[in-house]
């Protein structure tokens, strides 16, 4: 992808282009540090860019296809949504486009959900660094952190408690089932994340789903994991406190046991807590959750770790960690970092 070609890019050609889709509905590391380089290289189009992302965050997530394939989903659900035209062919036009999108425009500008036909939706966005508290409807909490999203509807008298999430969450989850052998459908809770759906009751556990890949961690209670397994097809796991899963899209998904549940829970009081990770790692959670961009000038030096536990309550107090630790230099320019190769 090249930044200079969204330099004069309209409303429609951002809707229409499958990388930018790609990056709302399910970004990469990658993705991410491209688009932080789009508005940071040019600022007028930062307006655009959020207006294009309202559009497309009302759809459910969805894979990307190609160019073709992908507006033909992506316009039939805005004529579904709007109800519009339901009887005709769909066959888009830019005229038509304008049209439909302004309304979507004039929809969001005065507050009202885009989902209006589903009900209203509640979206929560966290920036870079954040950490936020969501109350959900039936009294259970979510914890976000940086660079985070859920979603959940408005009314859950009549339906399963369900939120969707991207980036991470701990999940304390009120229990209102009195007979676990009849649960009703407005009883259960579910999170939905890219490659799996998590079943509750009643309980406490953290959820971590970006780049196509979940990790879930039980503190207390029980939950159950449906998903994809790579040889197996659809698959359910239950889980017990102090399990640890990781999986992503159609793989084999690992399990291990955490001796400390509470631990991976201490990013919601500002701590970074990592083992025996490496450089490649840290850098993710350092791009995702707080927006830096680490470049490393040789790739080896990402496979470097650093063994044991490291617990610091602040990026500054990592990095320093890091260069003390490690064979490298760490230059540093706003939210730019550069790792290098110490000389010996």
């Amino acid at each position: 992808m090249q930044i200079a070609k969204y330099s004069n890019y309209t409303l429609p050609d951002f809707l229409e282009d499958d990388d930018f889709l790609r990056f709302v509905i399910n970004p990469s590391h990658n993705d991410t540090v491209f688009w932080q380089q789009v508005a940071a290289e040019y600022p007028q189009q930062k307006e655009i860019i959020a207006e294009a992302s309202k559009i497309i965050k009302a759809y459910r997530k969805q894979d990307v296809f190609t160019n073709e394939a992908n507006q033909s989903k992506v316009w039939l659900r805005i004529e579904s949504t709007l109800q519009i035209d339901q009887a005709k062919p769909k066959i888009f036009t830019l005229s038509r486009f304008l049209r439909i999108a302004a309304m979507l425009l004039l929809v969001s500008s005065i507050g009202i959900s885009l989902w209006l036909v589903k009900g209203r939706q509640n979206e929560i966005d966290t920036t870079f660094g954040e950490l936020r508290t969501v109350t959900l409807p039936d009294g259970s909490t979510v914890v976000l952190n940086g660079n985070s999203k859920l979603t959940y509807s408005g009314n859950w008298d009549e339906k399963s408690r369900e939120v969707w999430i991207s980036g991470e969450g701990l999940f304390n989850v009120k229990h209102i089932n009195k007979d676990p052998r009849n649960i009703k459908p407005t009883e259960r809770f579910i999170v939905h994340c890219s490659d799996m759906d998590i079943e509750v009751l009643g309980t406490t556990f953290n959820v971590r789903s970006r780049h196509n890949k979940t990790n879930v961690g039980l503190v207390q209670g029980k939950i159950r994991l449906d998903y994809v397994d790579a040889a197996s097809g659809k698959l359910s796991l239950i889980m017990k406190p102090g399990d640890y899963v990781q999986h992503a899209y159609r793989k084999t998904l690992t399990r291990m046991i955490l001796p400390v549940p509470e631990k991976i829970t201490k990013w919601t009081k500002h701590q970074l807590l990592f083992n025996d990770a490496s450089l490649a790692q840290i850098s993710e959670i350092m791009t995702d959750d707080y927006g830096y961009h680490v470049d490393f000038l040789n790739p080896d030096l990402a496979n470097l770790k650093i063994e044991g536990e490291i617990n610091v309550p602040s990026v500054e107090e990592l990095i320093e960690t890091i260069a003390t630790t490690l064979p490298v230099k760490i230059t540093r320019t706003d939210k730019n970092i550069t790792i290098t190769k110490l000389n010996p």
